[in-house]
């Protein structure tokens, strides 16, 4: 009996130890699964953090680029205006050039057509005066002439009244 109870006993502890040994195999595989859980959400939070961070630096990056793009349109429809203003600018400029010459041009013809105008009346004027200055001579000469014919003929008159005179002068003291 002694002998029996021994190997119960012994088997009982046996049984024990395997339990015990089962239990810890469990404990263990428990233990390594919670492990490789925690690993896993650990791998994958590092994950997700790595594709915020990712999204969140292409948001910034895209953002930049966008920024930068309506700075370049905005430089670039300034430099547009910019250079329609300058070439209105110009226009009115070469407009108002041309209108400053054209007008300059109109002045001085008609300051050579007035020029012309005065020189022409001062040559009729000139060529009046020396017509007037003709004719006064010619006037002076023909009287002059007359005046010379009037004392020739007076002359001649005074002559042949003198002949006259002594003719009958003669015939009267022959008578």
């Amino acid at each position: 009996r002694a002998a029996a109870e021994r190997a119960a006993a012994e088997r009982a502890a046996a049984e024990r130890a395997a339990a015990e040994r089962a239990a810890a195999a469990e404990r263990a595989a428990t233990e390594r699964a919670a492990a490789e859980r925690a690993a896993a959400e650990r791998a994958a939070a590092e994950r997700a953090a790595a594709e915020r961070a990712a999204a969140e630096r292409a948001a910034v990056e895209r953002a930049a680029a966008e920024r930068a793009a309506a700075e370049r349109a905005a430089a670039e429809w300034a430099a547009t205006e910019r250079a329609a203003a300058e070439r209105a600018a110009a226009e009115r400029a070469a407009a108002e050039r041309a209108a400053a010459e054209w007008a300059a041009a109109e002045r001085a013809a008609a300051e050579r057509a007035a020029a012309e105008r005065a020189a022409a009346e001062r040559a009729a004027a000139e060529r009046a005066a020396t017509e007037r200055a003709a004719a006064a001579g010619q006037r002076r000469s023909e009287q002059q002439r007359s005046e010379q014919q009037r004392s020739e003929q007076q002359r001649s008159g005074q002559q042949w009244s003198g002949q006259q005179r002594s003719e009958q002068q003669r015939s009267e003291q022959r008578r």
